[in-house]
């Protein structure tokens, strides 16, 4: 039976995720292929690095043209049409704003700049003054030191690349994830929650994606407040200016392309121009949250929201029989939220290989000695765990460089609220605990216990230490009995390796 693999890298300036459904092998080497697809986009996209496309433009604009491959090109002409289709809202010339107002790579501010700063700067914005030849790849800048940054819509295509390697990869049913952009393929879909802009554990919608993407902009994402005022990172190119007024806007359509560029450019437009805006364009459904200067948020959406899938992915009746299959609650008139009540699938977010790897760097090779416990043996270590054990042979995996023991290594399953979560725990040659990681999780929420700043809690700890959760272990709020899981586990693993190991060097 096909499980779900999970693996995260950071590109695009963002964690990238990608999980998919299939069988081991197949899905690793087709998350490895998209990965690569990402990380060779972000280098023909990227700004910050001095030997990239874009990079070279932006110094050599002054000599107002450069020749660009197909590839660079055909996105160039997207976000110029989008730039035009938007009457300006979404600009690939803003970057200079973004910098000026504190969220580019020089650093934060803590109030606006002043009305000075922002004409100067103003004066080299502007997608007007680009001229681009699609044929040939010429791009000519009619206004000196304009520069581009086309990070509002690179990592849309980054996603669809990537999509589009993982079904050349025979993947069927795939979640690509990077910043607040994904796409969704496969039946019946996936589903998705719409964070509340200002409630971080809220929500204001769930979706079920199916062949399609979700972007959302939201001003809680990069901000300063000033003197009661919210200032973030979506600059109206128009203006010059954060835009206020506005929450989040969260965009469908069919690529993530195209939700990452029209949830920016609604967001800009406001909620009404907004929502017009995205009323003619082809495949485009939206959410818009705005807010009044008293604090009082309004909720706009399209007429098709929410536009679920598309008609040759999942008929309407097909999509309620997957609906129910999975638990959900349909979204009904005026409402914002869905019910939500789901059985979770059994997530791995790694193999024990890549696990091992990460928690012994060092090791050269691993492994197995699987050890029996006597009952003198079993009797103690359950003494030291505070628990019944179910079984008493156990598998450790042992690293080691050369001769020398590198590190020890347990695998466990133990039952979370009703399913097993399976940890793999790492410990020194001197019964510490090295690292903890999760390698399948199969409960419906609370998969934050996988997290390095709830794991690190139990490194260098011993059999010396209670590990009492609330007490020397404070746990993930939401997530308590996967916490409690997590501090047995170890507990455990530290209990069997001292009556096997540590008790037999000590004697």
């Amino acid at each position: 039976m096909p499980s779900i693999y999970k693996r995260t890298r950071i590109l695009m300036g963002a964690p990238f995720e990608i999980m998919v459904e299939g069988q081991e092998r197949a899905a690793s080497e087709a998350i490895e292929a998209a990965f690569e697809e990402a990380a060779r986009i972000e280098g023909l996209f990227t700004i910050y690095r001095p030997k990239s496309p874009l990079a070279q433009f932006n110094r050599a604009s002054e000599n107002g043209v450069m020749f660009f491959n197909r590839e660079i090109s055909a996105l160039l002409s997207e976000a110029l049409a989008y730039a035009k289709n938007s009457g300006g809202a979404f600009d690939p010339s803003a970057g200079p704003l973004i910098d000026l107002w504190g969220f580019g790579p020089g650093g934060t501010r803590k109030s606006p700049p002043t009305k000075k700063e922002i004409d100067r700067v103003f004066q080299g914005v502007g997608f007007e003054s680009l001229s681009l030849n699609p044929e040939t790849g010429e791009l000519k800048s009619l206004k000196p030191g304009l520069r581009l940054n086309l990070g509002g819509i690179a990592k849309g295509y980054a996603i669809d690349r990537a999509v589009q390697v993982l079904k050349d990869h025979q993947i069927n049913r795939g979640l690509v994830n990077c910043g607040s952009t994904l796409y969704g393929f496969g039946d019946p879909g996936w589903q998705v929650t719409i964070q509340h802009p200002r409630s971080k554990a809220g929500q204001i919608a769930v979706v079920m994606l199916c062949n399609q993407a979700l972007g959302t902009s939201g001003d809680y994402e990069r901000c300063f407040l000033h003197e009661g005022v919210r200032y973030s990172h979506l600059i109206d190119p128009r203006t010059g200016t954060p835009v206020l007024g506005m929450a989040s806007v969260s965009v469908m359509a069919s690529t993530a392309m195209a939700a990452d560029a029209l949830s920016t450019a609604a967001f800009v437009l406001g909620a009404k121009k907004g929502v017009s805006f995205l009323e003619k364009q082809d495949g485009a459904e939206g959410l818009l949250v705005s807010e009044s200067p008293e604090g009082v948020l309004g909720f706009y959406r399209t007429a098709g929201w929410p536009s679920l899938c598309s008609k040759s992915v999942l008929s309407r009746r097909r999509f309620l029989k997957a609906a129910s299959i999975a638990g959900l609650g349909l979204m009904m008139p005026g409402s914002l939220t869905w019910p939500f009540k789901s059985e979770a699938s059994s997530i791995r977010f790694a193999t024990q290989e890549e696990a091992l790897k990460r928690m012994m760097p060092d090791a050269e090779r691993f492994d197995t000695e699987s050890v029996k416990l006597s009952d003198d043996q079993l009797s103690a270590a359950q003494t030291l765990a505070g628990k019944g054990f179910q079984k008493k042979t156990y598998d450790f995996l042992i690293g080691r460089k050369g001769e020398l023991v590198v590190a020890y290594a347990l695998k466990l399953n133990v039952i979370g609220k009703k399913r097993p979560i399976t940890f793999l725990i790492a410990l020194t040659p001197g019964g510490e605990v090295k690292g903890v990681e999760v390698l399948i999780y199969r409960e419906s929420k609370g998969s934050e216990v996988r997290y390095g700043q709830f794991m690190q809690q139990f490194h260098q700890k011993t059999t010396e230490d209670p590990l009492r959760l609330g007490r020397d272990i404070r746990p993930i709020s939401g997530a308590t009995l996967s916490s409690r899981a997590a501090a047995y586990a170890v507990r455990k693993t530290l209990a069997i390796f001292e009556v096997v190991y540590k008790r037999k060097v000590e004697s």
